[in-house]
């Protein structure tokens, strides 16, 4: 009798310290709070961002009940109450419990210039939150600089699809107004997340302009043949002869491998010629069939004043072509008849497919 009260009293025992501590396990009060790792506050956390631009935010986010929003709030440190908040409540960082957050956060033009301080706050699930902080100082928009319609594309015909073909040269293209005389635009592009690690830069020098794009002036950047597809965040950074710099940048660049390649190309003598006999050798080959070739003669700073303008359709008309070699004598000639006058010229060849 004694052992089976003894059996009884055991089991009742174990059974309830199982109970308890199943509860204890599933206690919303004991799971862990987010866990928040901040690495880059401003380009190269620099902690410093400029009016009118945008703020690099990078870092990692481990939330074991997984993420429900993130908040950010920048706010003037002393003596002001100029503030910049954005949430997150959907999209990719929510509801998943580890993730890498990489972010540019946009800084009006007429936020006061001055120490900051940056507010990193991630909630989860179950209402628990996770608080970084971070010093930012803030540097005042450029004054003497202007810079409108700040555009990247494939060609100059559709300069704002944000698009560059790999081992292509797509374009960089703004309204720019320098009272100090511009010297110089350098361009940053490197790869978004889910890109693999890759970087463009560039650097344009001007004779002191006052004004330049005004007359759809445009540059060319090179995309190398090994640039992986996928999307980039583009930088410029605009100088004047007084080293004042007016920072922007594009989001959302696409680099993409096109289906038709472009070999073999031979401009004269190595890229030298006189306008009336510009020998001209390529060779095509596409994917799906050619339905036009275009080229075009055009100087940098004047791109819609063509010396050539020709377009290739009936050698394509109802064939199924996919190469094409192209062997011919080009001639580069203004509206009035007269020859080009020696110079740089850039010759422009678009394949639609």
């Amino acid at each position: 009798m004694k052992k089976n009260l003894l059996f009884i009293t055991t089991f009742v025992f174990s059974l309830c310290m199982f109970i308890f501590s199943s509860c204890k396990k599933d206690d919303p009060n004991d799971n862990a709070k987010p866990v928040i790792n901040l690495t880059e506050v401003g380009a190269e956390n620099s902690k410093t961002v400029t009016a009118g631009s945008d703020l690099h935010l990078e870092g990692e986010i481990i939330a074991e009940s997984l993420i429900k929003r993130i908040d950010i709030e920048i706010h003037q440190k002393k003596g002001g109450n100029f503030k910049i908040t954005q949430s997150f409540t959907d999209g990719k960082y929510i509801g998943v419990k580890n993730v890498k957050f990489h972010e540019h956060i946009d800084i009006p033009a007429d936020a006061p210039s001055g120490e900051y301080h940056l507010h990193f706050t991630v909630t989860d699930q179950l209402g628990q939150t996770e608080m970084k902080e971070s010093e930012l100082m803030i540097k005042e928009a450029s004054k003497h600089i202007t810079v409108k319609d700040l555009k990247f594309g494939a060609s100059h015909d559709f300069p704002d699809n944000k698009i560059g073909y790999i081992g292509t040269k797509p374009l960089v293209s703004a309204h720019i107004t320098a009272e100090n005389g511009l010297d110089k635009i350098v361009v940053h592009i490197h790869n978004e997340e889910g890109t693999p690690a890759f970087e463009v830069d560039t650097t344009f020098t001007f004779e002191g302009e006052k004004e330049w794009g005004i007359n759809g002036q445009h540059k060319h950047i090179a995309i190398s043949d090994k640039a992986p597809v996928g999307e980039y965040h583009m930088h410029v950074n605009v100088y004047d002869k007084q080293g004042e710099v007016s920072e922007h940048a594009i989001e959302g660049v696409m680099f993409k491998k096109s289906d038709a390649t472009l070999s073999d190309i031979e401009i004269g003598t190595k890229h030298s010629a006189v306008a009336s006999d510009i020998m001209t050798k390529f060779n095509v080959k596409a994917e799906g069939n050619i339905h036009s070739i275009r080229m075009r003669i055009y100087k940098e700073d004047a791109p819609k004043e063509y010396f050539y303008n020709h377009t290739l359709k009936e050698e394509f008309a109802n064939k199924e072509l996919k190469e094409y070699a192209f062997n011919q004598k080009l001639e580069a000639k203004s509206d009035d008849g007269k020859y080009a006058p020696a110079g740089e010229y850039i010759l422009e060849i678009r394949i639609e497919y």
